[in-house]
């Protein structure tokens, strides 16, 4: 946070329980994960790709219930990170404390609101931010101990006042030289603090994770200690606010204090940066496990069953971004799904529902649905893409680039989950469903399992002996009116409305006339077009 948007924020009113909330800042909440991301070695760190695909920034924001700003950043993270069915297993265990235990939820929500400033999510810049060090330390050193030396011997030769006063220029220019250093770290250290007292309250309560805490937590209060000259300069507007604070600021200056116990913070810092991240972690795991538990609480959602095998069952799914959502039921027995369908019939939606409840359960062991039994899957998706004007590429060959990865990692032995949607509708119609059928044949091999949604109906009779079952979403015309009704149904979707729909929406008479003719001329009097 940059000092002016600090100030700021002392003038804005806080919110009352009846407003709105302020809308979702995704830099500072992402913070965390990018961070992390480049160190930490996870099953698979979702990608921005998929992340778009599954709207998972909205998602968030749908599904947030935590308290502090660490809490919010460590949830943010735990949805893009797949870290293993023994990782959502302990993080389901964390979840139940809590559902089992109001008192303890309240006491615990208590102590994460000393951490729900905006301030808080520049708490992580102290795990991840290389510390500016103070440039040539051994001169500060001896500039101090040259004015210590001097001052104690003015008294006897009075001259060496002179000598004083021109150290006291230099260290001058050294204190303020660094102030710009310590402003930087200022919102940082002024939570670690209140990140500290959150995390040791926490491990009073007992909440799961504590005794793991407990040393790191030790650690860190060494690093506090020394962080306070920080915190509580870093504003530099402030030194001056008082005629003792005015004076202070001259000893401080006049001995180096100030850059000094910088330095001694930096190398604690650096010393003891694991250690903070232990305690990040502890207070983000314990406010997302209790936003977990609010989400169940207000949602009819389940918790999802991890078995062996090419086996995907959900049980009554649906979207949580979709009101009044219609809940759909597939079960998929060694085989991918072919889904069917014409425009904003749901097919798109549905493969996304069914992707987006399998993140949500390796992730935070809940789905939207009644019921959901997986394997626990790699999760990879080709839903929108779009040109890149910027590297030169067209829709087509960003397609192909796509679908590469997703045969790379279809290579690999572990269970992987592909979704996609209109494959290679970058090109014309003979080659996509030949390079469609052949993908979506080789991705389907092994343990994974495919959800595919498009609108050649072609692939169903070419994709027959590659295992995948049929199902389709219909829409009909009922007295004038375009009526979807957002069911699964079992087998290829054998009408066709496209033209039907031009007509409904008033197109001219002879061009209706004209489409039909060219379509019977295609089909040939059969039931699907030549290729």
């Amino acid at each position: 946070m940059r000092p002016t948007d600090y100030i700021a924020s002392l003038f804005k009113p806080s919110g009352g329980p009846g407003e709105e909330p302020a809308a979702y800042d995704f830099d500072p909440i992402s913070s965390y994960f990018y961070n992390r991301s480049a160190e930490e070695e996870a099953l698979q760190t979702i990608d921005a790709e998929t992340t778009a695909d599954l709207d998972l920034n909205a998602v968030f924001e749908q599904i947030d219930r935590t308290t502090s700003r660490v809490g919010q950043q460590y949830l943010y993270a735990r949805l893009r990170t797949l870290r293993g069915e023994e990782d959502a297993a302990d993080f389901d265990r964390r979840v139940g404390v809590f559902e089992n235990d109001d008192e303890l939820t309240q006491r615990c929500a208590g102590h994460l609101a000393r951490l729900s400033s905006d301030d808080a999510y520049d708490f992580q810049r102290l795990i991840f931010d290389t510390p500016v060090k103070v440039r040539r330390i051994g001169l500060v050193y001896a500039l101090t101990a040259a004015a210590i030396v001097s001052l104690l011997l003015a008294p006897f030769y009075p001259l060496l006042l002179l000598l004083f006063m021109a150290i006291y220029a230099v260290n001058l220019v050294i204190h303020y030289g660094n102030k710009l250093n310590i402003t930087r770290y200022a919102f940082a250290v002024r939570q670690l603090a209140a990140a500290l007292k959150t995390a040791r309250y926490l491990a009073s309560e007992q909440v799961p994770g504590s005794d793991d805490a407990a040393q790191p937590i030790r650690r860190v209060a060494q690093v506090e200690h020394r962080s306070r000259i920080v915190g509580a300069q870093g504003d530099g507007g402030n030194d001056f606010a008082a005629i003792a604070w005015l004076v202070f600021e001259l000893v401080k200056i006049a001995f180096n204090i100030e850059t000094i116990l910088f330095h001694r913070f930096t190398g604690s810092i650096t010393a003891h940066r694991e250690a903070i991240h232990d305690v990040f972690r502890f207070i983000g795991e314990t406010d997302a496990a209790i936003s977990v538990m609010r989400l169940r609480r207000g949602t009819p959602t389940c918790r999802p069953t991890f078995i062996e095998g090419k086996y995907l069952e959900a049980v009554q799914v649906v979207h949580p971004l979709i009101p009044d959502c219609v809940a759909n039921t597939l079960t998929l027995d060694g085989t991918g799904l072919l889904l069917t369908g014409s425009n904003m019939s749901g097919k798109t939606t549905f493969v996304r529902t069914v992707m987006l409840n399998a993140l949500l359960g390796e992730t935070i062991c809940t789905c939207f649905a009644e019921g959901f039994t997986a394997p626990y899957m790699r999760l990879h998706s080709s839903i929108r893409i779009a040109d890149d004007v910027s590297e030169g590429t067209s829709y087509y060959l960003q397609e192909v680039l796509t679908v590469k990865r997703l045969l790379e990692a279809a290579e690999q032995p572990s269970p992987c989950l592909f979704v996609l949607d209109e494959l290679f509708k970058g090109t014309n119609t003979t080659e996509r469903i030949a390079a469609g059928k052949a993908v979506l044949a080789r991705l389907n091999r092994g343990p994974h399992i495919v959800l595919a949604a498009t609108h050649d109906i072609e692939l169903a009779e070419l994709l027959r002996g590659d295992g995948y079952e049929l199902h389709h979403f219909r829409e009909e015309v009922a007295d004038g009116q375009l009526v979807f009704d957002y069911r699964l149904h079992t087998g290829p979707l054998t009408t066709r409305n496209a033209i039907r729909i031009l007509e409904l929406y008033d197109y001219p008479p002879e061009l209706i006339a004209e489409a039909l003719d060219t379509q019977e001329k295609l089909l040939g009097g059969r039931d699907t077009p030549v290729l």
